[in-house]
């Protein structure tokens, strides 16, 4: 569904889709269009500070106006956002973004952001196969992922800072930087 006054179109795709959760919960998932801050700005304020934390490594209590031009500055091609909402409340809920290295084409860098009261619920895995799609589609063959674990609960996985990586390029079919391509293809 095209997004009134957004003049790029997402190579990937513009439609909306629900998604049901294993728990049964749905979430309605678009692409992010560029300048959208406010969605943005939503899934940041239903996060604690502990997500923000994980999210951000380290503190972040506000998002700078800095902070929202950079996460909103889609063009589609280097940079692919999506954003998750609650279609019961309209409520933004998550968003996972990947952004192409400007260095090396073929190597992008994902990032996630679950609200608290979706988190552990699946939604980050359904969005992490939506960016592997987007990454194929756009050449990216290698990801890279600096948040860190996002496992409330699992001291095990937050002990290990390339969790989040290992798990995204399995399930991407991708690996990160070339130094670790032989351990994950594995």
């Amino acid at each position: 569904m095209p997004i009134p006054g957004v003049q790029h179109q997402s190579p990937i795709t513009a439609d909306m889709r629900t998604i049901v959760l294993p728990d049964g919960a749905r979430a309605t998932v678009r692409t992010l269009a560029g300048g959208e801050v406010a969605v943005v700005q939503e899934v940041f304020e239903g996060m604690s500070e502990r997500s923000r934390y994980q999210r951000f490594m380290g503190a972040k209590p506000t998002l700078s106006q800095r902070d929202l031009e950079l996460l909103t500055a889609i063009d589609h091609e280097n940079h692919e956002a999506f954003i998750a909402v609650d279609p019961t409340t309209g409520t933004a809920i998550g968003e996972a973004h990947l952004v192409r290295d400007r260095e090396d084409q073929a190597v992008g860098e994902v990032a996630f952001a679950v609200t608290d009261e979706w988190q552990n619920r699946r939604l980050g895995t359904h969005l992490a196969d939506l960016l592997a799609k987007g990454a194929r589609e756009l050449g990216i063959q290698r990801v890279g992922c600096q948040n860190s674990v996002h496992a409330a609960g699992r001291a095990d996985l937050q002990a290990e800072p390339s969790f989040c990586t290992h798990t995204l390029a399995r399930r991407l079919r991708l690996c990160q930087r070339t130094d670790d391509a032989e351990k994950l293809r594995g």
